[in-house]
């Protein structure tokens, strides 16, 4: 029986306790891949999927892997940071969708994502300190029982006649 197995990414040979089992999500079958090609792996699904989601189409194509892997070269962008600046050109700063690309993911977008998200995370920790400062106060609301009894209407009265 062997004891190596090799890894659906890198095609290198590695023990089989070394190894993860992982099928993605339209995958059919399963691969075994090394601890450093399984995160490469879902950091790729991730990113597609965000994608596909911002741009509302059903797979990225190869100009968008193209762009995505010059980002990446270039400028050191993990796929995470160049998800997030795509939602925040979209989706915060609401500019037109022209076309399916990374084109806008540039270094001064980059910065403004990254100063927008340190606001909001500033407003988030002062507003949960303004929440943890706050002093609560319980208060005792007594029940108000109404002892008047319902005066009860008799249709025979005559009060609703014609």
């Amino acid at each position: 029986m062997k004891l190596t197995r090799q890894c659906s990414g890198c095609k290198e040979q590695f023990r089989k306790t070394e190894l993860v089992e992982y099928s993605s999500v339209t995958g059919k079958t399963s691969n075994w891949y090394c601890p450093k090609c399984l995160a490469e792996k879902q950091s790729r699904e991730r990113f597609a999927n965000k994608v596909c989601q911002i741009f509302g189409i059903k797979a990225p194509g190869p100009v968008i892997w193209t762009q995505r892997k010059r980002l990446q070269n270039t400028y050191g962008y993990t796929d995470d940071s160049i998800v997030d600046c795509l939602d925040y050109i979209y989706n915060v700063k609401k500019m037109k969708k022209l076309s399916e690309s990374l084109g806008l993911v540039n270094p001064r977008n980059m910065e403004d994502m990254r100063k927008w998200k340190e606001q909001k995370k500033a407003e988030g920790s002062s507003l949960a300190a303004a929440v943890a400062n706050t002093e609560m106060k319980e208060y005792i609301v007594p029940i108000r029982e109404n002892n008047k009894k319902k005066k009860e209407i008799s249709l025979d009265d005559g009060l609703f006649d014609d």
